[in-house]
């Protein structure tokens, strides 16, 4: 008999992408690769063998099936979710009976962890809701779906996921959760009935009030959570109790955090005098402002100890350091209303910090812009080339991917939140985004290099103020992977969505082998150097503008929204027209020739170009333009 065991768990999207903040993200892909790790670990020590992914040196199963056999771990706990959502495996012997074991663990490791959080934070005030228990009980039970079959092939399984009807929904009345929208909220009372919103608001204000294990912002004003989001939220504060280990990520970097990175960096290396002052003076003013071990997750700070790098990322902005619902200081009223009613002797800490912030800032020759970049990133076809391919060779080389993704992130000062199979999931600050999705994507294929040539791995690369809800930020990346740069573009491409807190700005889309020119230098970061200020700037801001209404009438269309295409008219070139433009545009006079060139360069990246297919000279994107005009102004801290 070789039937194999086809596991899956659920929903990745809806427990994940669900977040608020960047540690429920983190949250929610560590416990989904945890819990798929113990159902991994029940199979293999009940004599199962797992055939995809591999997992024999995964650090995050050694930690489980360490602490399962009574063994304390050696080496660094792992933080980092390394585990897929899905495996196969095969059991010579009663298949059926050991995933089901499997499916089990999932729920009791589940259970463990929502009950660690339940005592610690909910239990002794859960009588002061309504049905606080029971909402608690149904939601933690009738979350996860889990599919398997045991059969001869793969396909078996899609019919079996349906199986599964989920009607939790159903059974979710009353006021919703303010991250996970579908689910009740915990304390069961009703903000229409004025009665039960006074009891509603003293719920939740008692439960984010500070103690041992929680800090004063764990739980912000205005959020009413639902068992799974309170679960994701304060499961790194009791980690311990309920995993075994420390986690270490009860502070974890900020969307303004990852924004200011650059800037952190020249800050400590010319300004760190004033910076460590002005950490004193926060500190003082708000002890809870601290973020400690933050800076230890970004490779380009070298284990620096400076306090500055361990601050909350709302004070490295002077919009969000004078907001007091934003960034209160320790004797900010939690009941505050509008931050002219702060008190005095406060708002006087305030300015006081305000204007340190600015000698900072003045000495160091720069503000830190308010972009961050969130990298979201996935093989293509993958579920084919298992078929087609030997499963085996497939799984090992995602497996030495995996193990080199953090690695290169950190080497672009960025932050993991997840790495597992053929999906990873960063955030980078912004300048250094792009090189790094093309170093994974060229890591990715040369780990398939000698098993399938032919395998890609495609990104949706969102650069996003840090006002914007992380929701939203999610909702993009994931649009722009699969739909643009998947579907659209043929898979092995990039796209790159910018949000401004006004809108989308611009969505532009090139396969891979379009970001490197024949020297092998980025094209977009030569272009970039060509509009910033300085000797070799070679584009004015305005040649952009032009540019995008030049395109729009050559297509007939009035307005070009982002992401689209002006489709030109027969064989018309737009190049004469685009040079007669960047001419008018320059602030000193070049040849023809000298204006082709660089407007050629230009073009180069603004036709569009699909897998497989040569760039198309008839189909031009301003976004390529615009992308670059938005590149270049990273170094003035002037992007809003």
């Amino acid at each position: 008999m070789n039937d194999k065991i086809y596991f899956s768990l659920g929903p990745v999207q809806g427990f994940v992408a669900q977040s608020r903040r960047t540690r429920d993200l983190w949250s929610g892909s560590f416990l989904l690769s945890y819990l798929a790790g113990c159902a991994i670990d029940e199979v293999i020590s009940k004599g199962g063998e797992i055939i995809i992914p591999d997992v024999i040196d995964d650090p995050l199963l050694t930690w489980i099936r360490s602490l399962r056999e009574g063994i304390v771990p050696k080496g660094e706990a792992p933080i980092i979710g390394s585990i897929p959502n899905r495996f196969e495996a095969f059991a010579e012997s009663n298949p059926k009976e050991i995933v089901k074991s499997a499916a089990n663990v999932i729920q009791r490791k589940w259970e463990d962890i929502a009950k660690a959080v339940w005592n610690e934070f909910v239990a002794g005030m859960a009588d002061d809701g309504k049905g606080t228990e029971e909402i608690w009980t149904r939601q933690v039970k009738n979350f996860w779906e889990i599919s398997w079959v045991v059969g001869p092939d793969v396909s078996a399984m899609n019919s079996r996921k349906n199986w599964r009807i989920s009607s939790h929904l159903e059974n979710e009345p009353g006021d919703h959760c303010t991250m996970m929208g579908d689910w009740q909220e915990l304390s069961g009372l009703i903000r229409s009935n004025p009665k039960e919103r006074i009891k509603q608001n003293a719920f939740w204000r008692s439960l984010s009030q500070p103690r041992l294990k929680m800090g004063r912002l764990d739980i912000r004003e205005g959020e009413r959570l639902c068992a799974l989001a309170l679960i994701k939220r304060l499961f790194p504060n009791v980690s311990k109790e309920a995993i075994g280990w420390e986690v270490g990520t009860k502070n974890w970097p900020s969307t303004p955090y990852v924004a200011a990175i650059p800037w952190l960096e020249q800050v400590i290396d010319t300004a760190s005098k004033e910076a460590n002052y002005f950490a004193r003076l926060v500190l003082d003013a708000a002890k809870d402002a601290e973020r400690k071990g933050i800076s230890r997750q970004i490779g380009s700070f070298n284990n620096r100890t400076e306090s500055f790098l361990d601050l909350d990322g709302n004070f490295y902005f002077e919009n969000a350091l004078i907001d007091c619902k934003r960034t209160p200081l320790g004797g900010t009223p939690t009941s505050l209303k509008k931050c002219e009613d702060e008190p005095t002797d406060i708002k006087e800490t305030r300015k006081n910090l305000k204007v340190q912030l600015g000698r900072v800032a003045d000495k160091t020759g720069s503000r830190p812009v308010s972009f961050y970049a969130m990298l979201l990133m996935d093989g293509d076809n993958m579920g084919k080339l298992m078929v087609d391919y030997e499963g085996g060779s497939i799984s090992n080389a995602l497996s030495i991917f995996t193990k080199d993704v953090r690695k290169i992130v950190r080497g672009h000062s960025g932050v993991t939140i997840y790495a597992g199979g053929d999906d990873v999931l960063a955030m980078l600050p912004l300048t250094r985004a792009i090189d790094c999705a093309l170093s994974l994507s060229q890591k990715y294929e040369a780990c398939f290099e000698n098993i399938v040539p032919e395998a890609t791995i495609s990104a949706g690369l969102v650069f996003s103020h840090y006002h914007i809800p992380l929701s939203t930020v999610m909702r993009e990346a994931h649009h722009i992977l699969d739909v643009v740069a998947k579907d659209q573009n043929g898979r092995g491409s990039i796209a790159v969505s910018v949000l401004k807190p006004s809108g989308k700005y611009c969505q532009w889309t090139a396969t891979w082998d379009r970001l490197m020119d024949d020297k092998g230098k980025m094209r977009i970061d030569e272009l970039v150097s060509k509009v910033q200020e300085g000797p070799q700037k070679q584009f004015s801001k305005s040649f952009f503008y032009g540019m995008r209404d030049d395109l729009a009438v050559l297509s007939g269309d009035q307005i070009l929204k982002p992401g689209s295409y002006a489709e030109i008219v027969g064989d018309l070139d737009p190049l004469p027209l685009l040079t007669a433009e960047y001419m008018k545009s320059r602030e000193r006079t070049v040849s023809r020739q000298e204006a082709e060139e660089r407007v050629g360069a230009l073009l180069e990246l603004s036709y569009r170009a699909r897998k497989s297919q040569g760039p198309e000279r008839n189909a031009l994107s301003p976004d390529a333009a615009m992308l670059i005009k938005f590149l270049s102004q990273t170094n003035d801290g002037g992007i809003e």
